[in-house]
């Protein structure tokens, strides 16, 4: 198996949107995702094939937002979510971003957040559309310092 993770390119775009069905996160545009940076997404080819994506948009020079992440459900506990994160991460940071939110609303994607990338809960969102999880009516809203992520993955932490 290889698996890749580079920029989206927009003939991604097709497979992207598949995703995001199946993740029940497609209402694009809307309240919630008013549009999509693509410029920020990376996708994860696994033998070639779109297997999963992820984006950020940024707020300012210093903060940023991600936007969606989505890995096609068989190819779930391979780790490519945590090289999505990774990428798009390492991205911002180079970029000069110190400051990352992340809204989340499934108990699995908020502790894989918190356990494996230091981020802290903030506070809470109503969701405006049933994205998701139809039956959670809240984003948790998290966010994670990037210099002090970065620091603590280079110490092994």
């Amino acid at each position: 198996m290889s698996l890749l993770i580079e920029k989206a390119q927009p003939e991604d775009r097709p497979r992207v949107f598949e995703l995001l069905e199946q993740a029940n996160m497609h209402h694009i545009p809307s309240e919630e995702v008013p549009s999509v940076t693509w410029e920020n997404y990376f996708v994860a080819r696994l033998d070639g094939e779109v297997v999963g994506f992820c984006g950020y948009k940024i707020l300012s020079p210093t903060d940023a937002k991600t936007e969606l992440m989505v890995v096609d459900p068989k190819c779930r506990g391979l780790g490519i979510g945590f090289k999505l994160q990774e990428r798009r991460m390492e991205e911002m940071l180079a970029d000069g971003i110190h400051k990352l939110i992340t809204n989340a609303d499934l108990p699995a994607s908020i502790a894989f957040y918190k356990k494996h990338f230091g981020y802290r809960e903030v506070g809470k969102l109503d969701k405006v559309h049933e994205y998701s999880d139809p039956g959670i009516d809240q984003w948790t809203t998290l966010q994670v310092d990037l210099d002090q992520w970065d620091k603590n993955r280079k110490k092994g932490d």
